[in-house]
């Protein structure tokens, strides 16, 4: 998730308070919300929700793919 104004609410907090990397969905008080996710599971759980974005499903895996490879939990 990209944090502009209109998603700052989103930001997560580390354990001391300060703001993480991470989004509320992922990661709250220092901690994954689901530590066992997957890089393919969090792409099929955002497939859907761009699919109505995007109007396309394929468009929307491939976008979330590029997406989820570029964030610091799954970057290689």
């Amino acid at each position: 998730m990209t944090f502009d104004e209109q998603h700052k609410k989103f930001i997560a907090k580390e354990k001391d308070g300060n703001e993480s990397i991470y989004c509320t969905y992922c990661y709250k008080d220092g901690e994954f919300t689901d530590p066992d996710a997957t890089r393919e599971g969090m792409i099929e759980i955002a497939v859907p929700h761009f699919t109505r974005k995007l109007g396309d499903k394929e468009a929307a895996r491939q976008y979330m793919t590029e997406v989820v490879n570029k964030l610091s939990r799954w970057k290689e």
